[in-house]
């Protein structure tokens, strides 16, 4: 289990060397290492721990009352592309919008440079919803920087009393699948990798919910959908939700459900989700059904589908979880727009 946690100025300072060291492709002047790795005590810093080893850092200050900045981040090598960056970020917002900030800045090279590496942190802060402003080469520096933006007053704390939601992280795949087993279901690792691979490259976003650092549930956004219709109409898809028994009927669906049309908001007036029409032991769809509905979704129009094909009447199909009625929702976003026409 990852934490992000407030550390000391020693435990800081300590950190950034041992990170700089690991990355000299990213940090190759020692006299501007120095300058942060001292710098950072007099910051706010938050690590990413994994049991007792630190592997993560990021530094935050506050230039002015209304403004947070991002003045150091780095994560050790051999822990790239696990979705410690997107923690230790959402952790720094969440802090730095506590302490009063409205927004928070970040200076990186700018993507003109062409720098392989810089180009992949450019891209990572714009996927956090960063916006570039402008390019400046400070005094002596050879190289163009960007300054970036973001806005806090839309941050959602996705926290209601005990429950922590975040995206998924490969940690996270065998505690899930484990955890889906115990109570009988199938849920191989093999599809949560793949899940971790189409959301690093941009095709479907997964979040985890956990209470008391225990795995609870899980959610998945598909920006194309395999549904005809929906993928027609550019409609994203909302996937695969699925809660523990042990948690359900504490709205833990419900803050799942509100991350992901939350986001699917940013590119559709409307979202779309499909749902099985079988009950069962554990309650099947039956649940799922009511929540939906409650939630403003109505049918399509379209009828059932069978492995996303319309079943055609007088045919026969198994009642399994294929056999699906699917649901649109239209978003706050295009309610809000209506509302100004």
């Amino acid at each position: 289990m990852i934490k992000i946690k407030i550390i000391t100025p020693d435990l800081a300072e300590g950190l950034c060397r041992k990170i700089t060291a690991d990355l000299p492709e990213y940090f190759g002047l020692p006299e501007v290492n120095e300058h942060y790795a001292v710098g950072v005590r007099s910051r706010l810093n938050l690590a990413a721990c994994i049991g007792e080893e630190y592997v993560g850092l990021i530094s935050i200050d506050f230039p002015y009352l209304e403004n947070a900045n991002i003045y150091w981040m780095g994560i050790l090598r051999g822990y790239h592309r696990t979705g410690i960056g997107k923690l230790l970020s959402d952790e720094a917002f969440k802090q730095a919008k506590n302490r009063g900030a409205k927004t928070i800045s970040v200076e990186t090279l700018s993507p003109e440079e062409t720098d392989e590496n810089y180009l992949k942190t450019y891209h990572f802060y714009k996927s956090l919803g960063f916006a570039p402003l402008f390019n400046l080469k400070p005094q002596g520096y050879e190289w163009n920087m960007v300054y970036m933006l973001k806005s806090l007053d839309d941050l959602c704390e996705n926290r209601t009393n005990d429950v922590l939601i975040r995206p998924l992280i490969r940690e996270d795949i065998v505690v899930i699948s484990e955890a889906f087993k115990a109570i009988g279901w199938n849920k191989p690792p093999s599809s949560f990798e793949e899940y971790l691979k189409e959301q690093e490259a941009g095709e479907r976003l997964v979040w985890v919910a956990h209470v008391y650092d225990q795995f609870a549930a899980y959610v998945t956004l598909k920006w194309k959908s395999q549904y005809s219709s929906f993928k027609a109409k550019k409609i994203p898809e909302v996937m695969d939700l699925n809660v523990l028994p042990a948690y359900r009927k504490i709205g833990i669906g419900s803050l799942l459900l509100d991350t992901a049309e939350k986001e699917a908001a940013t590119r559709s007036k409307v979202v779309g989700i499909g749902v099985g029409l079988y009950a069962g032991a554990d309650g099947g769809y039956g649940p799922a059904q009511r929540l939906y509905i409650k939630r403003g979704y109505i049918p399509d129009g379209k009828g059932v589908t069978y492995n996303y094909q319309p079943a055609i009447p007088g045919n026969s199909y198994p009642l399994d979880d294929d056999l699906v009625l699917w649901f649109t929702k239209k978003l706050k976003q295009e309610l809000k727009n209506e509302a100004k026409n």
